[in-house]
């Protein structure tokens, strides 16, 4: 059986470059940070994304539900700390909309939309890797089983079915691992 390849992942210093793309100034900014903030710190798909509506946000409770996310299933997340604050600040200046994250007059957003908005900003913050909505989903995965080890938990977050779907993020952080022990000078 031939071995899948391993989804791309970015470094720190790239995910700190893309999330200084978005203009400070102007609430389209303010919203596409946020998106790209949640995205990396729930791991939620693309589409979960423009189909979350404002009443699946608790900010309150840092609580977000995935209603008929992929498969029909419904799952509820929190939200980390780091990710509450830009939600808390798109929320209060946004547009009235059914959905949390809109367009400007309250639309929902596309899902084309999105991918162009990522791959425009991965080419302003000059990084040459391939990154979509989907690849920031990926980064959430290995960073979150990076630091907990826990694949359970990992596969009900993101919502897959089986865990063998899950498990290439063991392998993902295993690889970031040997990347760091070549850098190692040692004694």
């Amino acid at each position: 059986m031939a071995q899948k390849k391993l989804p791309i992942i970015l470094g720190q210093k790239e995910i700190i470059k893309l999330l200084d793309q978005p203009s400070k100034t102007s609430l389209i900014g303010l919203r596409n940070r946020a998106i790209i903030k949640t995205m990396l710190n729930c791991g939620l798909r693309v589409s979960e994304i423009t189909n979350l509506k404002t009443s699946d946000i608790d900010l309150e409770n840092g609580k977000l539900r995935v209603v008929q996310g992929k498969g029909g299933k419904d799952r509820d997340l929190g939200i980390p700390p780091v990710g509450i604050e830009i939600l808390k600040d798109w929320k209060k200046k946004r547009s009235i909309s059914l959905f949390f994250f809109s367009t400007l007059k309250g639309k929902r957003l596309s899902v084309r939309y999105l991918e162009q908005m990522i791959k425009r900003y991965t080419l302003k913050a000059g990084i040459s890797k391939r990154v979509t909505p989907h690849t920031l989903r990926h980064i959430f995965a290995t960073e979150f089983y990076r630091q907990t080890k826990d694949i359970e938990t990992l596969r009900l977050i993101l919502g897959h079915e089986s865990i063998s779907t899950t498990t290439i993020y063991i392998t993902l952080a295993n690889t970031e691992v040997e990347k760091s022990m070549k850098s190692f000078v040692g004694h």
